[in-house]
């Protein structure tokens, strides 16, 4: 009898021992965070890495409580430039920066606020990029592998050369970097060589002399210290690049509910602005410090400012063209930019 007792107690016991085993195997389950990566292609020192992506990133740590913990893969570790917006669609990456421009022909609407002369700072094409994504289902469309975090743009590209460009005939002949189709046409336009290249190359190739000038912002003439490689600038306004923050879907439609909400509410409209808004500041910071750094700055006067506009009208007829022959709202686009973008304008 003595022996059944100890028996049962033995069993109770162990049982005891394995629900607690379950319980702490459960809790530790639900305590795990869910460990996400996020690629993207400048540096550490880039403005869009230590004041909006790594903030971001412990935002949502926080928010979610420890349950949502994000990796972030700067300077193109994780994937090309090329390759960022792919690798989230395969999964490689849960979250991507990057510029739609690195995929040629893949986001062919978002070449449109690309063309030139149409924009005056980031926070301007950012305005009118929320109005084109709320009326054009084939806008949203571009991006439906993905879910879309927020679209943005940088501050408008300048010319930054080795030697001075002062007409639009000092820059014929010459080979000009740029960084995607809308850009290729605008440097072929006026008679330059285009080279495409993502923004990352561009110091090392003016450097080398592969190359004679860059269409680039002036933040990213700042970050990238073309200052020391090029000595002279032309102020043209001449595009904007158009950027974006995407996430893998699967990766998304595995978080909580409670998760997904915190998250959705981080992203959007508010943050991209927040973005833009950067930009724009640093662009004006960067003329500063390119003055102080010897380079000569020239501003195109009116007359000659003319001549370069007129020379690129003709790309806009031609995108609409190619847009409305791949049976996708070209002209009906491009009008309704031009009406937004008047809207939004700089008072």
């Amino acid at each position: 009898m003595e022996k059944k007792k100890m028996m049962m107690t033995v069993c109770v016991f162990m049982m005891s021992v394995f629900f607690v085993a379950v319980s702490l195997t459960a809790l530790h389950a639900q305590t795990k965070p869910v460990e996400l990566k996020w690629g993207h292609f400048v540096p550490t020192s880039h403005a869009m890495h230590a004041e909006v992506i790594d903030p971001l990133t412990k935002e949502i740590e926080k928010a979610t409580e420890g349950r949502v913990k994000i990796t972030i893969y700067p300077g193109a570790t994780l994937a090309k430039p090329g390759d960022l917006y792919d690798s989230t669609v395969t999964g490689i990456a849960d979250f991507v920066y990057t510029l739609p421009a690195y995929s040629p022909g893949k986001f062919p609407l978002s070449e449109g606020p690309e063309l030139p002369f149409l924009f005056y700072s980031a926070k301007h094409v950012t305005e009118t990029l929320y109005g084109l994504w709320e009326k054009f289902p084939e806008f949203r469309k571009e991006y439906g592998e993905t879910k879309i975090c927020w679209i943005w743009a940088g501050d408008p590209g300048q010319l930054f050369t080795r030697k001075p460009v002062r007409t639009m005939a000092d820059i014929k002949g010459m080979k000009i970097r740029v960084h995607g189709p809308a850009t290729k046409d605008l440097a072929t336009g006026f008679g330059a060589s285009p080279i495409t290249s993502p923004v990352g190359e561009q110091y090392e190739m003016l450097k080398r002399g592969v190359i004679d000038g860059v269409f680039t912002p002036w933040s990213a003439s700042l970050h990238f210290r073309l200052f020391e490689v090029t000595s002279h600038a032309t102020i043209v306004n001449a595009y904007v690049p158009i950027m974006v923050t995407v996430m893998n879907k699967e990766t998304f439609a595995k978080l909580s509910p409670k998760d997904q909400k915190i998250i959705d509410d981080m992203m959007g409209k508010k943050v991209a602005l927040k973005g833009a808004g950067i930009y724009d500041d640093l662009a004006l910071k960067s003329i500063d410090a390119h003055k102080k750094a010897g380079m000569q700055v020239y501003e195109l006067p009116p007359a000659e400012m003319e001549k370069w506009r007129s020379a690129s009208e003709p790309q806009y007829k031609t995108w609409m063209n190619k847009m409305d022959g791949r049976g996708l709202p070209g002209k009906a686009f491009f009008d309704e930019m031009i009406k937004l973008s008047k809207v939004s304008a700089p008072k």
